[in-house]
This record gives structure tokens, C-alpha cells and sequence, in this order.
């Protein structure tokens, strides 16, 4: 289901990707959303977003996902942050991090950051 932009993920990274769709959902109003990752990388940007949708993991041609979140982080940001953006949100919020060795360790790291927040342990 997860898709991917500028990268082809290594086995670690793509069995993360793998467990979070299959074990991560999220409680609403409607029911159980399940997320879909994507992953976009670009030479001046990380990007790894979550869309959650309704009983079925979101499609890019199909119902719109309810809500997604966005971790996205500028290469060339030397002060160690990445922006987070809920799409439930009106403004983006910053996250101070140690510098990404590799693209996996940003991937790896934005999934665990969401599998957190998710479960009310990240804020």
C-alpha cells in the first residue's frame, strides 16, 4: 500500500513501513482509520507523510483520506529540525532533532514519531 518517491527502501525500512500500516490505527468519530505512508525524497528535502482513512488503507485514486500527517525536513537544516504538519491543524509545529545520518534513519525515526503521537506517548 505505501508508496514511494525518490527512494528505494532497504529491507529494515520497508518491513517499518509494513508494520506500521498493518498494526497502526487511529480511533474517530466514524470509526477505525487506517494510514498509508508516503515517502518523497528530493535532494533538498525528507519528506514521510501518513494518510488516514476510513476501513481501507487510502488510495491515491479513490475517497479522500480523512486526515494526514506530514514530517518533512530540509536537507540543508543544519539546526537539527524537522516540521510536522496535521492536516486537523492550522499551523505546522517544529521538532528539534539530531542531524540524519541517511534517508533510512529519517524514515525509521518519522514512523516512530507518528506510532507515538498515535498512541498519546509523543505530543
Amino acid at each position: 500500500m505505501s508508496r514511494y518517491f525518490g527512494y528505494s527502501p532497504k529491507g529494515t525500512v520497508k518491513s517499518a513501513v509494513e508494520s506500521f500500516e498493518s498494526t497502526t490505527q487511529v480511533q474517530s468519530a466514524g470509526g477505525m482509520l487506517l494510514g498509508t505512508v508516503y515517502v518523497d525524497i528530493r535532494n533538498e528535502e525528507w519528506a514521510v507523510a501518513m494518510a488516514y482513512g476510513r476501513a481501507h488503507h487510502p488510495k491515491i485514486r479513490g475517497p479522500e483520506p480523512v486526515y494526514e500527517v506530514r514530517y518533512a525536513h530540509q536537507t540543508g537544516d543544519t539546526g537539527g529540525t524537522t516540521k510536522r504538519l496535521d492536516t486537523r491543524q492550522e499551523t505546522s509545529s517544529v521538532i528539534k532533532v539530531d542531524p540524519f545520518p541517511s534517508v533510512d534513519d529519517f524514515v525509521l525515526w518519522a514512523l516512530e514519531e507518528e506510532r507515538g503521537r498515535v498512541s498519546g506517548i509523543v505530543n
